[in-house]
This record gives C-alpha cells, structure tokens and sequence, in this order.
C-alpha cells in the first residue's frame, strides 16, 4: 500500500509539473502575442543589401540550375542550399531593415505579396530538389524570375540603389 502512495504521489506531482509548465508556455506566447516590435530582433542591414547578398545570388544560382544541362548530386545539394537561403530571405526582405525606403515597401501589401510570391518559388525549388526533378525547377525559377521582375518594377526600377551591386567577380 505504501509503494501505491509514493505512485500516486508522484503521479500527482508528475501532473502538477505538467500543468505548471503548460501554464508557463501559454503565458509565453501569449506575451510575445501581445508585444510590439520591440521585442524581435531588428535586421541590422539595408533591404537592398540584403537583395544583393543573398536574394540575388541564391536566385541566379536556382535558374542556372534549372537550366543546366546535367545536375550532379553536388549540384543538388548547392542547389537546395540555395534554396534554403532564399525562402528564409523572403522573410527577412517583408521585416524591413536600415534602408531609407525599407518601412515604406515592408508597409505596402504589394511588396508582402511579391515578397510570398518569391518564397513560394523558392519552397517550389525546395520541393523540386528534394524531388531531384529538374523540369519542376525550372518551373520555381520561372516563378521566382517573375516575383523579382514584378517587384523591381513596383518598387525599384532604377539600379543601383544605395550604391550596392554584385561583387565584382560575379557575372
């Protein structure tokens, strides 16, 4: 009977832990629910820095894949690579950043519907890695050429902006 007490005691304060640390989590993301941007990390650079960097580069890298002839399994891999960084690009070009245009684009909901769009190419040439299927990504470059064609047209037809292009020995 005794070995049955310590159970259920130990059941009881097994349970009670359980609730007190889902009561802990909920209160936590109700907290972040409710906080302002103050609470998130700002990105420390320019949108366009950022266009450059990483969403320029990882796009050209999808379509040339796309087009290639043949696509070693090393070539996959970079290529999903990319593709990872430009999906998780898309999240950070629709924050914002430290450029003089940055609040006004992130604000409009043109540039988070082209912002989506490119992410969406960019989780299809995700997809179409994964697949190892080379006509699905040509099809993602296609939208992802799109997105980027689309958007420089609303939002910033003139190059360069802030002085920043490709690094030189990028073609």
């Amino acid at each position: 009977m005794r070995l049955m007490k310590s159970n259920a005691g130990g059941t009881r304060i097994l349970g009670l832990t359980s609730v007190m640390g889902l009561i802990a989590v909920c209160g936590w993301k109700l907290s972040l629910a409710q906080s302002d941007d103050s609470d998130f990390v700002p990105v420390g650079t320019s949108i366009n820095a950022l266009m450059v960097a990483l969403v320029d580069h990882s796009a050209h890298e999808i379509w040339e894949a796309g087009s290639a002839e043949n696509l070693t399994g090393r070539d996959w891999q970079t290529v999903e690579q990319h593709a990872i960084q430009l999906v998780a690009s898309g999240t950070l070009v629709s924050l914002g950043g430290t450029g003089v245009a940055d609040r006004g684009w992130v604000m409009a909901p043109a540039w988070q519907e082209w912002t989506q769009r490119m992410t969406d190419g960019a989780l299809a040439a995700l997809e179409a890695v994964r697949d190892t299927d080379k006509d699905a990504l040509n099809d993602a470059g296609g939208v992802i050429i799109e997105s980027c064609e689309g958007c420089h047209e609303a939002f910033k037809p003139d190059v360069p902006t802030e002085g920043i292009m490709h690094i030189p020995h990028y073609d």
